[in-house]
């Protein structure tokens, strides 16, 4: 059972799963150029990856985000501070950097954007406008860290449990996504209720860890099995059956992933510790990559789909991670600071660790946000 204390073995855990939803994000993102299909919606991998991955994303902010409410007890107005710079302030800079080049070359793109001011002001809150087109997360993430941190603070003042706080949000959230109408693109708000359960799912795996892993022994090859396999049932339901299958196959996507991150920790595997504090700069500079191994050189080279998709994987995760890893070696300079202020990337350098060695809450303030 992992450890809730100060030696941070549960947050190397949280870091595993992390490097495995960027890792499956920007290989979903990777299929552009699959046969009859402008995003590979149609292969299987593609559709067994988005069965669970931006779940499993928000599930992994919700988790980080009660572990900084339970050793920090920031105000609303500061928390909301912190979140502004570490997220809209990249994308706000991303978005202006983005948006000429990407309206001047729709001709690349699968669908165009108008080079006009109505535009430029639409890519900053419509997410069907928006210039990085998975940047709706970011809207996203923003709304459910600080509207749950709000109603736990809400809930702090009058004396009740923060539990009451989830319980609200995540009803809110089911409410209006099950209700008979289309729920708006502005700031993504269509996604942010679709995802907020697994927001929610997150701050209480947080809270009754201790309790869950005394019942689920995810370490166990076997666990990891189960889960690998109610997660394929689900996903083979929701193709049969649609949407009401969706749910149930993510928590399973989900556990499954879980299951896997503790069984890298508990066992010292360490191929992805190299990775460990670079998924948000990943996150936010993949695409880059991924449009010039793709649409860029798709046009000018003549390669099999699976080259341009491997190349797509390797450059959208590891050119980020270079640069990552170059900010963090000159974090001192000028330069690397004001790039990093940009990014919403806390610079910290990266020591080496030995096997085994434990993560420090402090590395995760600083490192191990994927969004936070």
């Amino acid at each position: 059972m992992q450890k809730q204390t100060s030696d941070g073995n549960f947050l190397l855990f949280i870091a595993y799963l992390q490097i495995i939803g960027i890792i499956l994000v920007v290989f979903g993102h990777s299929f552009h150029e699959y046969p009859d299909s402008s995003n590979g919606g149609d292969i299987l991998v593609y559709r067994l990856l988005h069965s669970f991955r931006m779940p499993l994303f928000m599930f992994t902010s919700g988790f980080l985000m009660t572990y900084t409410c339970t050793r920090s007890h920031k105000s609303l107005l500061r928390f909301t501070t912190s979140k502004i710079k570490r997220l809209l302030l990249p994308f706000a800079v991303l978005t202006c950097v983005t948006f000429i080049p990407r309206a001047m070359l729709s001709s690349m793109a699968d669908d165009g954007m108008e080079l006009s001011l109505h535009q430029f002001m639409m890519s900053f809150i419509d997410m069907n406008s928006l210039p990085i087109p998975f940047f709706w997360f970011i809207h996203a993430s923003f709304t459910l860290l600080i509207v749950t941190y709000g109603a736990i603070t809400l809930c702090r003042a009058f004396g009740v449990t923060p539990l009451a706080a989830y319980i609200v949000v995540a009803t809110t959230c089911v409410a209006i996504d099950h209700m008979p109408i289309a729920v708006t693109n502005i700031l993504s708000l269509n996604m942010t209720v679709r995802l907020g359960i697994f927001f929610i799912a997150g701050c209480l795996y947080h809270d009754f860890m201790n309790r869950i892993d005394s019942i689920i022994q995810w370490t166990k090859i076997s666990v990891f099995a189960i889960c690998s396999a109610l997660w394929m049932i689900m996903f083979h339901f929701l193709d049969l059956y649609g949407q009401t299958f969706y749910y149930p196959c993510a928590i399973a996507g989900i556990s499954m992933s879980i299951s896997l991150a503790k069984i890298l920790e508990s066992r010292h595997i360490t191929v992805l510790d190299h990775l460990i504090g670079s998924n948000y700069i990943i996150f936010l500079l993949s695409w880059y990559f991924n449009v010039l191994t793709q649409q860029v050189l798709s046009h000018f080279v003549d390669l099999p789909w699976q080259i341009h998709t491997m190349l797509s994987l390797t450059c959208g995760i590891y050119i980020p991670w270079l640069i990552y890893r170059y900010l963090n070696n000159t974090c001192l300079r000028k330069t690397s600071k004001a790039i990093a202020l940009l990014l919403g990337q806390s610079l910290k350098p990266v020591n080496k660790q030995s096997k085994g060695d434990s993560v420090s809450p402090a590395d995760v303030d600083n490192r191990l946000y994927k969004i936070h």
